[in-house]
């Protein structure tokens, strides 16, 4: 019997283009003695960009959408945009209550690209911990940021895990009730953060991960992965479409040239201005400005939730 392989995406109609070169970059290296069901938790996706999607399904691959608007409705009001991160960055937090017939599953953010079958990520022995997943570099490289992880959310750095590609075990998410322990937390305190959505699961889930070497998410930085380079991350602003020097870009142009997106992601490249490098840069500033204002705040994990 073949084994089935679950693999979530979160997207809105904006991040098509790119999910749909990560599509590609999976199916390119699925094994035939696997399924693959590819479920796209969306939020206003266009039928048409849906119908381009949907042509990527074959004999052992299938794709189907989502919408978990209906679900969200009682608490939307509650769930912070935080900078750039939209509702659909916690659509990840409900996937253990709408998908019951599933116990452990793949989560990946659109902007990754997959360089081997993705059912060696699945097939990680989680035992009993609740996620396996690569620790943040971000957070190892930048003083700032250590600071962040270790003063403000209130756990050591080194184990503060990124939360775009996670290999989820549902069954224990269930029986921990990390969603209930999620909605609770931001009904009740709704904690300043940066990244909530990723904050909340690394404090949920503290103590109760597997960590995976950073070639399961590596991102776009010069140091050589953990293990084999199996999973580029294009993560924050390190965009190939946006900038001809990202590291491990290369990869994504490969199978950008066969999706149906590929003009398209190559009039981004070549229309990205000055401009835009200057929003990116201010875009990075807000984060810098958000650290220093919610390092002051009284609402924060450390000192409110570890403190309890």
């Amino acid at each position: 019997m073949k084994q089935n392989v679950p693999v979530f995406f979160a997207c809105d109609e904006n991040y098509v283009p790119y999910l749909d070169v990560a599509i590609i970059s999976i199916i390119k290296h699925a094994s035939k003695d696997n399924n693959y069901e590819i479920i796209i938790l969306k939020s206003n996706i266009t039928k048409e960009s849906q119908k381009k999607l949907l042509k990527h399904s074959k004999d052992n691959i299938t794709i189907r959408f989502f919408d978990v608007k209906e679900m969200l409705k009682p608490i939307k009001k509650q769930l912070p945009n935080v900078f750039y991160y939209g509702l659909a960055a916690y659509f990840r937090l409900f996937i253990e209550t709408a998908f019951p017939q599933y116990d452990k599953a793949i989560y990946l953010d659109c902007d990754i690209i997959a360089l081997t079958d993705i059912a060696k990520l699945y097939e990680t022995d989680l035992g009993d911990n609740l996620v396996g997943a690569v620790y943040e570099q971000n957070t190892s490289r930048n003083p700032m940021f250590t600071n962040y992880v270790r003063d403000i959310i209130g756990i050591q750095p080194h184990t503060y895990f990124n939360s775009g590609v996670m290999v989820m075990n549902l069954k224990e998410f269930r029986n921990f009730k990390v969603q209930e322990k999620f909605i609770h937390m931001l009904t009740t305190y709704n904690f300043d953060s940066l990244a909530p959505d990723q904050e909340y699961l690394n404090v949920i889930c503290h103590d109760r991960v597997k960590y995976l070497p950073t070639g399961w998410n590596k991102h776009s930085f010069p140091e050589a992965p953990e293990g084999p380079l199996n999973l580029c991350h294009f993560a924050l602003s390190n965009k190939p479409w946006h900038y001809k020097d990202t590291i491990n870009g290369e990869y994504f142009w490969e199978y950008a040239k066969c999706s149906e997106f590929y003009d398209e992601l190559l009039a981004q490249l070549n229309g990205f201005t000055e401009e835009d490098r200057r929003r990116d840069y201010e875009g990075f500033m807000q984060i810098v400005e958000g650290i220093q204002k919610i390092q002051y705040s009284e609402n924060t994990f450390r000192k409110v939730w570890f403190n309890n």
